[in-house]
């Protein structure tokens, strides 16, 4: 399907559908490599409003790229995967931060 600006509602439909598969098989994905992860706190991360945009704004760009649907899916998939995978490590640098200098003021 083409989207055109504005969406008519049956396009609107049909990204909503787009979006949520691709932020399913993001979290399957994710689920799948991380095993244990909590996914109800994963489901809100990817299904938060800002992640939806983003996901549908990147879907979006690859098919006005010329790919095609499932290939736009991946790319946008995979970009949402990258993001999480980055904020997990930013938190976990963070994380080790505030240890280390908590550690550094016990010590003292």
């Amino acid at each position: 399907m083409r989207y055109t600006a504005p969406l008519t509602p049956a396009q609107a439909k049909q990204l909503g559908n787009d979006v949520g598969m691709i932020i399913g098989f993001a979290a399957n994905a994710i689920s799948q490599l991380r095993g244990t992860t909590n996914s109800e706190a994963l489901m809100r991360t990817l299904t938060s409003s800002a992640a939806i945009d983003v996901t549908a704004a990147r879907y979006l760009k690859a098919l006005e790229e010329g790919h095609r649907p499932g290939e736009a899916a991946a790319k946008a998939s995979t970009a949402l995967i990258h993001d999480w995978a980055d904020a997990v490590l930013e938190t976990r640098d963070r994380l080790n931060q505030h240890n280390a200098s908590e550690d550094e003021e016990s010590a003292q």
